[in-house]
């Protein structure tokens, strides 16, 4: 742009240059047609005066000719020094009528000055001819009358120079100064920069824009091409398959199905009213069956009831956070496969139940009100942390033949909801890490065999109807604030297998009824207010794993020797109590037991060597208790032992290098933690601390 821009300042400084000559000729025409017509002293108007003067006259007509061409030149090109390709049409237009309005003004300038020039020349000679006839030639007829036909002749021969000047200009007036400029160009040889010069900066891009966008359209196309003849030359073009006509959409071809889905409904339902309303879950579970199921169950099929009591569930407790990997509730599959439901075939449950199918499926509900039972019924329900409204349905109860249930950890709050009161089927109730208060009513689970009301807000004695739960397998009552002679009710639970009452407020003694629970296993009583000493019938129980009985302040007597004939005790727990004597050293034939705790006790004498027989032993609690004497060399078979403590007793001497040697052995176990006495002798290496 810069290159055109100095050429047309260059053009436009020319055009002024030519305009400034042109204004300024008209003055010197009249100048050079005004000539000094005073007479000589004498009168006498010489030949060689005349002959001088029409010299001067035919030079004067011959620059007169030169100037009418020079103005159109003038005029053609100050027309086509306006014109600016760098400027908008507008101004371009603007331009052109201001100077052609200046020129015309020039022109009329010009016209008048040619006009004064004629004027002048033809009436001063006449006046000088009169001037000298009347004063040199008077009275010579000849010479005068030769001297005026010389002045007509050229007075003519001016007449006709002055006509033909006259139409030049008239032409010039009637030419339009933009043809002029296309003439002019015309006529000449165009070079190339001038034939750029005479474009617009806006055709230039206008052509580069169009040039790049064919560019690209061109690389567009190349893309295209190349990869589709890639693809055709390895696979043959295969025309795609007519898609299918269109099906009815679920709700229209579902409409047959839903008044008889309705009426299949109802009755389980609480009646027409409450499935019609919008607002119950009733009626969100049978529009889900009808038009939302991708199962599309017809109003005949077995499971129908059963699907549509858990959907209803669902509403009523959800929403549920999904479980990964798992089929939620709602999936287009068998309600069976749903997380957390599990189902068994009717023919393996009457097996099980051994000829009490009947009662279980067909009494149905103490209101006369039964479902459909399905070929795979639910028989185990597990909603730990489901029922985010706190609210347990009512249709829960139509489930009569549901048999375990888990709500623990949900939001359930005082009393134990009446829908579960009536699943009188169920053998396992899991209802642990709620807010309930009151389950005086739970005796009614007459054949409930699991049991878990941990870590609820429970207080004072455990309910009367708790005695005809004497089916119980498992009972897990721990951290509440249960009060009273826990076992004045559970010493007839027979076939009790696990029992943790720990950390409540419980009073009394271990009966020894104990003895008769020949399936116990794991029995955890710590932490309440117990007395008494452990009964001896409690040998019985040989099946026992896992005993604990610590934080029990008014426990003591000394510790049972029966315990070292409980083989399958792996886990053994005496701590905080008000045990004396000595540490029986039949405990060292427990080959399986994993955890020994007798600490915080008052026990005294030596510690016995045989506990380096406790083979799979890993922790072992020595601690604040009366022993003395050295640590017993044998520790150093406890090839599994982690963590063993000795601190606050009356132990000295050298530590044993078999057991300082349990600190550096290159076994899968380590030593971790050994802690003594600061009367035992042991380095830093060894001992991790002393007290």
């Amino acid at each position: 742009m810069g290159r055109y821009s100095h050429r047309n300042s260059h053009t436009s400084h020319s055009a002024r240059s030519q305009s400034t000559s042109l204004s300024s000729r008209p003055r010197d025409l009249y100048s050079r047609n005004h000539y000094d017509d005073d007479d000589d002293e004498d009168g006498v108007y010489s030949h060689s005066q005349s002959r001088q003067g029409r010299q001067s006259r035919q030079s004067r007509n011959r620059y007169d000719d030169d100037d009418v061409e020079e103005a159109s030149q003038a005029i053609s090109t100050a027309s086509s020094s306006v014109i600016d390709p760098n400027m908008p049409q507008w101004w371009n237009d603007r331009k052109k009528a201001e100077r052609r309005a200046q020129i015309e003004a020039e022109r009329n300038a010009a016209r008048l000055a040619l006009e004064t020039a004629k004027n002048g020349g033809a009436g001063a000679i006449p006046s000088s001819g009169a001037s000298l006839s009347g004063r040199a030639f008077r009275g010579k007829g000849f010479a005068g009358a030769f001297i005026k036909e010389s002045f007509t002749s050229r007075n003519s021969k001016n007449a006709a120079l002055q006509k033909k000047k006259q139409n030049q200009l008239d032409n010039l007036h009637n030419v339009d100064y933009m043809d002029v400029h296309r003439g002019s160009r015309a006529n000449k040889k165009i070079t190339a920069d001038e034939e750029l010069q005479g474009r617009s900066l806006k055709d230039l891009v206008d052509r580069g824009t169009l040039m790049v966008g064919c560019c690209l359209i061109l690389v567009v196309v190349i893309a295209v091409t190349i990869p589709v003849a890639l693809i055709s030359e390895d696979e043959p073009y295969v025309a795609p398959p007519e898609p299918d006509p269109p099906t009815a959409s679920p709700t229209s071809a579902r409409l047959p199905d839903y008044w008889p889905i309705f009426d299949r409904l109802a009755p389980i339902a609480g009646g027409p009213e409450v499935l019609a309303d919008p607002t119950t879950a009733q009626n969100r579970a049978l529009n889900w069956i009808v038009y939302e199921d991708g199962m599309e169950l017809g109003h005949s099929k077995d499971h129908l009831h059963q699907r549509f009591v858990l959907m209803v569930i669902y509403f009523i407790s959800g929403p549920w956070t999904p479980v990964e990997g798992r089929l939620e509730w709602g999936s287009p599959v068998h309600e069976c496969e749903w997380e957390g439901i599990f189902c068994k075939d009717v023919n393996d449950l009457e097996e099980e139940l051994q000829g009490r199918v009947d009662e279980l499926l067909e009494v149905g509900r103490e209101d006369g009100i039964k479902i459909d039972v399905p070929q795979q019924i639910v028989n185990r329900l597990e909603l730990r942390q489901r029922l985010v409204s706190g609210e347990v349905p009512a249709e829960f109860s139509l489930l009569y033949y549901l048999q375990h249930l888990d709500l623990e950890n949900n939001q359930l709050v005082g009393a134990l909801p009446t829908p579960l009161y009536k699943l009188f089927n169920l053998q396992t109730l899991f209802l642990e890490q709620n807010q309930l208060t009151n389950v005086d009513a739970i005796g009614e689970y007459r054949h409930l065999e699991n049991l878990a009301l941990s870590k609820n807000a429970f207080q004072g004695s455990l309910p009367e109807s708790f005695r005809n739960l004497n089916k119980l397998k498992t009972l897990y009552l721990h951290t509440n604030a249960w009060t009273g002679q826990v076992f004045e009710i559970l010493k007839d639970f027979k076939d009790l297998e696990l029992l943790d009452i720990a950390f409540n407020q419980f009073e009394g003694t271990f009966p020894p009824e104990l003895g008769d629970m020949k399936n116990l296993t794991r029995f955890f009583a710590g932490h309440n207010r117990f007395e008494g000493e452990i009964p001896q019938q409690l040998s019985k129980c040989s099946n026992l794993k896992e005993f604990q009985v610590d934080g029990s302040h008014d426990v003591k007597g000394k510790i049972p020797t029966f315990f070292g004939r409980l083989e399958k005790l792996t886990f053994l727990k005496l701590d905080t109590c008000a045990f004396t004597g000595v540490l029986p050293s039949e405990i060292g034939n427990l080959k399986n037991l994993t955890f020994l705790d007798v600490s915080s006790n008052y026990l005294e004498g030596n510690i016995p060597t045989e506990l380096g027989g406790l083979e799979s032993l890993v922790t072992l609690g020595l601690a604040n208790n009366d022993f003395e004497g050295g640590v017993p060399s044998e520790f150093g078979n406890l090839k599994k032992l982690e963590k063993l403590y000795l601190t606050n007793t009356d132990l000295s001497g050298v530590m044993p290098q078999e057991v300082c040697d349990l600190r550096n052995r290159g076994n899968d176990t380590v030593l971790e933690l050994l802690q003594v006495p600061c009367d035992v002798e042991c380095d830093t290496e060894c001992c991790t601390m002393c007290s």
